[in-house]
């Protein structure tokens, strides 16, 4: 099953990366059409999200400065491209955070993804260790690469082209 999940994980970055391919940084954090989570913000978020993910599986947080205020959860997005680390930068810690976290899930010993979700807050949710990191690698990452793919339609971009 890890297989599986972590094929899609794979997918989703594919898709996150198909998604920007043809836009500037400055068009990572253009605004239209009352879509506010732009790219840049969007995949901001999830390269925290999977810094989290890799440290619920007993990983160092590696996020750069400063990127878990930037990118939480709740934070309404700023339309300032300069707010924002540029395009290049944001793939790259997700393609960095999907590495580790893939090799960690593949080595992790099955019995922890069974183990009770540490955060109270979000176990009625998540209740098991495993249930958080599935969801994290999946439906979390394709919620929010979904908003880039409305996001695109808003600016007028159209869908992201396969290569």
């Amino acid at each position: 099953m890890l297989d599986h999940v972590t094929y899609l994980y794979g997918f989703n970055l594919e898709f996150a990366e198909r998604l920007v391919k043809d836009l500037s940084d400055e068009q990572m954090a253009a605004q239209s059409g009352g879509v506010i989570n732009h790219p840049a913000w969007s995949l901001g978020h999830l390269v925290v999200a999977a810094d989290h993910l890799g440290q619920l599986l007993g990983l160092e947080s590696t996020l750069a400065e400063g990127w878990g205020e930037t990118f939480k959860t709740g934070e309404e997005p700023s339309d300032d491209a300069s707010y924002y680390p540029s395009k290049e930068e944001i793939l790259g810690a997700l393609r960095q955070q999907h590495a580790r976290n893939v090799e960690v899930a593949k080595s992790t010993d099955a019995s922890r993804f069974a183990e009770p979700h540490p955060n109270e807050a979000t176990r009625d949710h998540f209740p098991t260790v495993g249930d958080m990191v599935v969801f994290l690698m999946t439906s979390h990452e394709m919620d929010h690469l979904g908003q880039i793919a409305a996001w695109r339609r808003a600016m007028g971009l159209g869908p992201a082209e396969r290569d």
